[in-house]
């Protein structure tokens, strides 16, 4: 009985310990993005992308970049960046980005800085599909055409 009431205890403790971790990555941001583009290589199915994050907690911005395959080069999205595929200049800061297959949707843009993940809700109307020839389905491009710079202020709790 002593160790189950322990365990309840324990349990109990860890509980109410959750609220300040939370606290604290509320008050992270934000995270202002710089440079940011992404776009498909024409005639290629790579995709490129660059951005630069300032954050506190970063003494200088990071400048971070991917360069990934979208599948085939007929595709009409930017390619997943999973999480350790894009690179930073500065440990601390991950990202990842990810818009659906689905033609016309948006996409998901991520930022973790020292654990801390932002979210960014990149709108369907900031990604552009050209069609570049007709007869060719195969030949078109791909690309970010939002706001170059925007914050990040959407954290995880």
């Amino acid at each position: 009985m002593k160790t189950f009431t322990s365990s309840v205890i324990l349990l109990a403790s860890l509980a109410t310990a959750s609220p300040m971790r939370h606290a604290n990555r509320r008050s992270a941001g934000p995270y202002d993005i710089t440079n940011f583009s992404a776009s498909k290589v024409h005639l290629s199915g790579y995709c490129n992308y660059a951005f630069d994050v300032s954050a506190p907690g970063l003494s200088a911005p990071a400048h971070c970049t991917a360069y990934l395959d979208a599948g085939f080069s007929g595709a009409t999205w930017l390619a997943y960046v999973y999480e350790g595929a894009g690179n930073c200049d500065n440990a601390a800061v991950t990202w990842t980005f990810y818009q659906p297959t689905t033609e016309g949707s948006g996409a998901t843009f991520n930022v973790t800085v020292n654990g801390v993940k932002g979210t960014y809700a990149v709108p369907a109307g900031d990604i552009t599909v050209s069609l570049n020839s007709e007869p060719n389905p195969f030949d078109n491009d791909v690309a970010y055409t939002g706001p170059k710079a925007f914050q990040i202020t959407d954290f995880e709790a």
